[in-house]
């Protein structure tokens, strides 16, 4: 029995680790056989996607690379180096990879299409599943945004202009930064204090309520609080705050006169069979119901799936691209 119990346990945090990607399996008429069919024909797209990543990451010239901060963890700054003195907008770039996957180099496209249209990227590391939960990566987020306050003008960024573009996972803990500094909540057993303001944010296809999985994946109640998945949730990535949801429902109706931005985006696509809209949608009401006065744009792509705005811009897609660009210039 308690092998069972431990397998179960690991299965549920497989689950987890990978956002739900197995849920394919539970929505499609197709037979296993496909299934699995198009998982390796992804995996093998994805390695052939690995090299192309490394090339492009290897052979830009305007990037200062593997800046440490954190201690371990290492950043890269995209940034014109020929012209440093006239101060440009800047962008934090924060990958998705289900909390276990991803890296600076596999999203090296982004820091140099940020760079080529005007601005100063910066693209952080974040400690992933199972080396550490989300209060280690929120850890590593928000010190990767002081770093940006502290030592961005060097390199031609405006510390004034700072803003966020994040997707998938990457969107969830950006939100549960940002949520724990605004509010001075405890992480890893520190006080966050908070930022400066932040020009913007802009939220690609993320998960924002673990409440939301237990919905789609096992047909519960939409309003149920605390679900079966959230609970293990907490347990897998060790901590009581894993939605940004709710840390904002123990809040009264306009007690909050600033949520850390001047402007949040949100972009939530059609085909998204990984995250739900409601989990924007939802997440996206309490925000406005605890600031009435936020400013919030949401944009709907019809089309596309939960990847496809990434996979286009690291395989240098213009239209892709150009989504991406709108976002962040909005």
């Amino acid at each position: 029995m308690k092998s069972i119990t431990i397998l179960a346990f690991l299965l549920s945090a497989l689950l987890l680790c990978n956002a739900f990607s197995l849920s394919g399996l539970s929505n499609s008429s197709g037979s296993l056989s496909n299934s699995i069919s198009n998982s390796l024909n992804n995996y093998i797209n994805e390695l052939k996607d690995k090299k192309r990543d490394l090339e492009n990451y290897l052979s830009y010239k305007n990037i200062d690379r593997d800046i440490k901060f954190n201690c371990k963890r290492a950043l890269d700054v995209y940034y014109d180096k020929e012209n440093t003195s006239e101060l440009k907008p800047v962008v934090i770039f924060i990958y998705g990879g289900s909390w276990y996957s991803g890296d600076k180099v596999k999203f090296t496209k982004f820091g140099s299409l940020l760079e080529s249209n005007g601005y100063v990227a910066v693209l952080p590391n974040y400690i992933l599943f199972p080396y550490g939960g989300f209060e280690d990566m929120v850890e590593d987020i928000y010190k990767s945004i002081q770093w940006t306050f502290k030592n961005i003008k060097k390199y031609g960024g405006d510390p004034e202009r700072i803003s966020i573009a994040a997707y998938s996972a990457g969107s969830h803990l950006t939100a549960l930064t940002l949520l724990k500094s605004v509010f001075s909540m405890e992480n890893n057993g520190e006080e966050l204090a908070l930022f400066e303001t932040l020009e913007k944010v802009v939220l690609l296809n993320g998960p924002y309520d673990f409440d939301d999985f237990s919905v789609k994946f096992l047909g519960s109640d939409p309003d149920i609080d605390n679900s079966l998945i959230e609970k293990l949730a907490k347990i897998v990535f060790r901590t009581p705050n894993v939605s940004p949801t709710d840390i904002l429902k123990a809040y009264p109706d306009g007690s909050v006169t600033s949520l850390g931005a001047k402007k949040f985006v949100f972009f939530y696509t059609s085909l998204d069979q990984q995250v739900t809209e409601s989990s924007a949608n939802n997440f996206m009401a309490q925000m406005k119901r605890v600031y009435p006065e936020v400013d919030i744009e949401y944009v709907y792509k019809e089309g596309y799936e939960h990847t496809t705005v990434t996979r286009g811009v690291r395989a240098g897609q213009k239209e892709e691209e150009d989504v991406f660009m709108s976002l962040v210039n909005l």
